[in-house]
């Protein structure tokens, strides 16, 4: 599918349609898909990957939360086909090897989280540049005293690994807590199980001493996509392509001085 030996820009509903998938449900759905899946590139520094289908084979739809069938003309980075590895786009499955099929591709998405638990809540934090967060007034989903440690952990930009040794428990422990807390909220990625405590008022963001940064509206928009609380349609043209967008997040956690992504919607927040 590319012969170069640079990413060139390809646009979906031209030679393909693209589902794009947070990496969090991406990995179990290619595991449970088996050795006939198709084309599907990944990025680690977006947790996102895109299983890309034969065109027009993939309508919207009830697909998961977080799952998207991508609109036509919208770019996305095709690697090299030498590049399956790294922290930007690479293939997960390189092109030749089969073809996904979309209603495989649905049942073994919608299968492991019951359709109810993937509805987005509609309360959360709206990330105002001067005013604290409001939380919703019920707590629906309770979460036990292990998953409320990682949670607060998990605000600060610990990573797996620093959150095991705080805690004193083996990573593996840290991984399944994390995924406990993302199937009570039916989020799959780590920004969004930030959001979703938040957003609750499970966890409160932890406290810094710097002054409060300026934040545009565009800041404000790009916070709320990467939170899961708005979708990326109401980003300003020239940020609805995934290189852009991602550096304009990396501008905002240096801004920040966060760690990570969830780091930074916890100092968002506060």
């Amino acid at each position: 599918m590319s012969g170069s030996s640079e990413t060139r820009r390809a646009r979906c509903g031209e030679d393909f349609t693209a589902v794009r998938v947070p990496a969090d449900l991406a990995r179990p759905a290619l595991a449970a898909l088996g050795p006939r899946t198709g084309s599907v590139l990944a990025n680690r520094t977006t947790q996102t990957w895109h299983f890309l289908l034969p065109l027009g084979s993939a309508l919207p739809g009830e697909w998961p939360y977080g799952v998207r069938v991508m609109p036509e003309g919208r770019p996305i980075g095709i690697p090299p086909l030498t590049t399956t590895d790294g922290r930007d786009v690479h293939w997960a499955v390189p092109p030749g090897r089969g073809v996904t099929s979309p209603a495989h591709l649905h049942r073994v998405l919608n299968g492991p989280l019951p359709p109810a638990s993937l509805t987005p809540t509609p309360t959360g934090p709206q990330f105002p540049s001067r005013a604290p967060v409001r939380v919703a007034a019920s707590r629906p989903c309770p979460l036990t005293p292990a998953q409320l440690k990682v949670g607060r952990l998990l605000l600060t930009g610990a990573s797996d690994r620093e959150m095991a040794v705080e805690l004193g428990v083996p990573v593996g422990t840290v991984l399944h807590q994390l995924n406990r807390i993302g199937r009570r909220f039916g989020v799959p990625t780590a920004v969004r199980k930030a959001a979703a405590l938040l957003a609750g008022g499970y966890v409160a963001p932890p406290r810094v001493s710097m002054l409060a940064p300026e934040v545009s509206p565009d800041d404000l928009t790009v916070l709320r996509v990467l939170a899961g609380l708005a979708t990326d349609d109401g980003l300003p043209a020239e940020l609805q392509s995934s290189d852009p967008f991602l550096d304009h997040v990396h501008e905002l956690r240096e801004r920040y001085g966060a760690r990570t992504d969830p780091h930074l919607i916890a100092l968002a927040a506060f």
